[in-house]
């Protein structure tokens, strides 16, 4: 069974890391502290996300003291490096920035073991590769992450999964919170591996300041504040979904995060398994306040029907014109995993630092999706990745070199480097408060986690993938490239009826 509440609980390091800090935790849409330490001085942390609010990252090499409890890892870790020279392919979504910040989190492993771990960037089209590759038994794959649970479980029950229950008390003791996401019946057929909160709108802030605009803490502020952008004559809404076979995510989250805010917790989780389905009122109701953002008349930056033609990288270019006081959009709904590698400068110059910063008093903040029915709360979205051992296609076991890649990745020190860039939060419980201490996204993430009425697990990851990301992605993509000329019933109905017969 799913635990619900596994959000609140994979996160206390960070609430914790707000406590320790000597920041004030306060709350995040208007008064979230930023840092401004000295720039890093480890090479792995050279990530443009580091660039604008990095704290100094740990000389100690990234590795986990011996003994850890894993077998495989503690013989990796040994001085004679057994596994020297030794191969190991994982294939993920993450690319520019948030690939260098992955693959920075693995260079001390890699050093300490002599393993050479190839990661395969795939980004958009990660899904349907994944799928070919695993539904082909690709000999050549042995690691993967993926963001869909139910996705995962359902790799398992094909029998193309690692069961990964056996490995240790501390794979299951430091994951409690998130591993029935991805366990069937005795199996686990995955890792959690980092966790992300979704309901963060980006916002230029100085323009802000320029203009009078205040940031809202309700939805009708933030309707009133995007009727003046429009009077002032500019477009409130940065939106753009084009992700290639992916299009359309997005999308999932806008409803999410409405639903959560107008049918509340209860309501959402039975839609996640359907006893609520799609054309209920609550949807329904969901689709109509997404309707109202997506398509009145100049909300969004180039109109309704640009949201799926523009990139997923790209729509808040219009957001840094000039000075950044003249923006040509205001305001990007997106995760905490977004920063400086889709600022323009950074996308011209792959691997630059960004010249806009990132903090309450920088050039661009964050604040809180805000709440639409006082009855329901403050609630957050979240949505989290997992790691998947490939089993062989001979059947055999994992090399050993394999397990200890993910039993690597499975501590604390798998997410460090990350974590030290400012944009990562391990799901690993155990992972020190001490780590997520002086960063501004962390500490949004933290307030908004700190102050969540109810936490939501993206729905659309633990609903069939055929629905979640299938039918639902497909559906409102066609939906909102039409403008929304098609019935909201419609499309409703359409999605239900790709529900797997029970």
């Amino acid at each position: 069974m799913i635990n619900k509440h596994w959000w609140a609980m994979a996160v206390t390091t960070v609430v914790l890391a707000t406590a320790c800090s000597s920041t004030p935790a306060t709350p995040a849409p208007t008064t979230a502290a930023t840092g401004t330490p000295a720039a890093t001085a480890s090479a792995a942390a050279t990530a443009s996300a580091a660039a604008t609010e990095s704290p100094a990252a740990s000389l100690v090499p990234a590795v986990p003291s011996t003994p850890t409890g894993y077998a495989a890892l503690d013989k990796a870790l040994g001085a004679d490096q057994p596994f020297k020279g030794k191969k190991v392919t994982i294939q993920v979504q993450w690319i520019g920035g948030e690939g260098d910040n992955f693959e920075n989190s693995l260079k001390d492993f890699e050093a300490a073991t002599g393993i050479d771990v190839v990661v395969d960037r795939v980004g958009s089209s990660h899904e349907t590769v994944l799928r070919t590759r695993i539904e082909g038994n690709d000999a050549t794959l042995n690691l993967a992450m993926l963001a869909q649970p139910s996705a995962v479980v359902a790799y398992g029950k094909e029998g193309k999964l690692v069961d990964v229950s056996s490995w240790g008390s501390n794979l299951l003791d430091q994951h409690k919170a998130t591993l029935p996401l991805v366990t069937d019946g005795s199996a686990v057929w995955g890792i959690p591996y980092k966790v992300d909160v979704k309901s963060t709108v980006w916002y230029p802030v100085k323009a802000f300041a320029a203009k009078g605009y205040k940031v809202p803490t309700t939805f009708d502020e933030l309707t009133a504040l995007s009727d003046q952008i429009v009077a002032d004559g500019s477009n409130p809404w940065c939106i753009g979904m084009e992700a290639g076979t992916a299009t359309g995510w997005q999308a999932t989250d806008w409803l999410e995060d409405i639903m959560l805010r107008t049918a509340g917790i209860d309501k959402y989780n039975q839609w996640i398994t359907h006893e609520l389905k799609f054309n209920s009122p609550e949807v329904k109701t969901a689709m109509e306040d997404a309707a109202k953002i997506f398509f009145t008349d100049k909300y969004v930056n180039g109109g309704g029907t640009a949201i799926i033609a523009t990139h997923q990288t790209d729509p808040m270019d219009p957001m840094f014109t000039g000075d950044t006081l003249t923006p040509g959009c205001w305001m990007q709904k997106q995760a905490t995993w977004y920063g400086p590698d889709f600022f323009p400068d950074v996308k011209a110059n792959p691997g630059s630092t960004s010249k806009y910063t990132i903090g309450a008093d920088g050039d661009i903040g964050i604040f809180y999706f805000p709440a639409i029915d006082p009855a329901q709360g403050t609630p957050a979205l979240g949505a989290g990745d997992t790691l998947m051992v490939i089993a062989p296609p001979d059947g055999a076991a994992p090399t050993e070199e394999t397990q200890a890649v993910a039993e690597f990745l499975s501590t604390p020190q798998g997410t460090q480097r990350w974590i030290e860039a400012g944009s990562a939060i391990s799901a690993n419980t155990t992972t020190p408060a001490s780590w997520y201490e002086g960063f501004y996204k962390l500490k949004v993430a933290a307030d908004i986690l700190t102050n969540a009425t109810a936490f939501g697990f993206d729905a659309s990851d633990l609903m069939p993938p055929a629905v979640g990301a299938g039918a639902e992605w497909t559906e409102l993509s066609s939906w909102i490239q039409g403008n929304g000329a098609t019935p909201i019933d419609t499309v409703l109905s359409n999605i239900d009826a790709a529900w797997p017969a029970q």
